[in-house]
């Protein structure tokens, strides 16, 4: 049967010290073993789904734009200026990347509050199958 737990499923060949640890580890947080790795393995797919989603903020015409994933603070960012951004001067271009900054911050918490939502759908599945 498939628990969800990914990487944080015990191995038939196991190390005995990394289950007792596992084990020890859902003592301490008063669930089974079989919850705390579903709850390794959702917030592996969590992580996954913050690191692989892509935002953007900024303006294309105005010469600033950015990229990003999103997590908080962002591993992953790309910011775009052109010639047109360029142009803007100092003052301009700066209140363009804060503008470009902060959508790009405004989409990926949305992206986040979707992966919650995404995680906990997936948490109570599983929970509806293991019973």
């Amino acid at each position: 049967m498939f628990s969800g737990a990914g990487e944080a499923a015990p191995k038939e060949d196991g190390d005995p010290e990394e289950q007792k640890q596992m084990e020890d580890m859902a003592a301490a947080m008063g669930m089974s073993v079989q919850e705390y790795q579903l709850g390794i393995g959702a917030r592996t797919r969590m992580e996954k789904s913050l690191d692989d989603l892509r935002v953007s903020g900024g303006d294309a015409a105005r010469g600033v734009t950015v990229e990003r994933d999103a997590n908080t603070p962002a591993k992953h960012l790309v910011i775009n200026v052109t010639e047109e951004g360029k142009a803007l001067g100092k003052d301009g271009l700066e209140k363009e990347l804060i503008a470009a900054l902060k959508d790009s911050g405004a989409e990926a918490s949305k992206g986040r509050g979707q992966a919650q939502q995404d995680m906990m759908a997936y948490i109570g599945e599983e929970m509806k199958k293991m019973g």
